[in-house]
């Protein structure tokens, strides 16, 4: 009994740094959304988007997972296929680097509190994301053409 109370106060303290951490940056995300200097971020990344296979249509919702998380990005991801008609090999490009590489500004923030070094783990994720997705594209676009 002793010990379930400092570890409920432990626990509280976490919750309450997570809750620091993911509100603001959840709001600060739907505020950035609809301003146009965010909408042409699409733009600026282009080349990166090409070079693993995706279309600038892909870009608001890989960026909305990548900072936000994969469940927020899923729903968003759903949304822009049906309006933009995206081919299953772009969705399944974008979940796959979704899948190596999501929530990275949070789950980093979260292991930084915990101890974890930022920069390591935000780099080895995004070129794991950046080099698998850009390898399967590769790879799939071999495939089509062989066929």
């Amino acid at each position: 009994m002793e010990a379930l109370i400092p570890a409920m106060i432990g626990a509280l303290k976490l919750a309450l740094k997570l809750l620091l951490i993911i509100v603001p940056l959840v709001t600060i995300f739907e505020v950035l959304r609809y301003l146009p200097v965010f909408r042409r971020a699409g733009q600026a990344v282009d080349p990166l988007m090409r070079g693993m296979g995706l279309s600038r249509d892909a870009a608001v919702p890989l960026f909305t997972g990548i900072f936000l998380g994969i469940a927020y990005g899923a729903g968003i991801i759903i949304r822009v296929a049906q309006e933009k008609k995206l081919p299953r090999r772009e969705l399944f490009l974008m979940g796959l680097f979704l899948a190596t590489c999501h929530a990275v500004i949070e789950d980093t923030l979260v292991f930084v509190v915990i101890g974890g070094n930022a920069w390591i783990m935000l780099g080895v994720r995004l070129l794991i994301a950046i080099g698998l997705t850009a390898l399967l594209a590769h790879l799939w676009k071999s495939r089509e053409s062989a066929d």
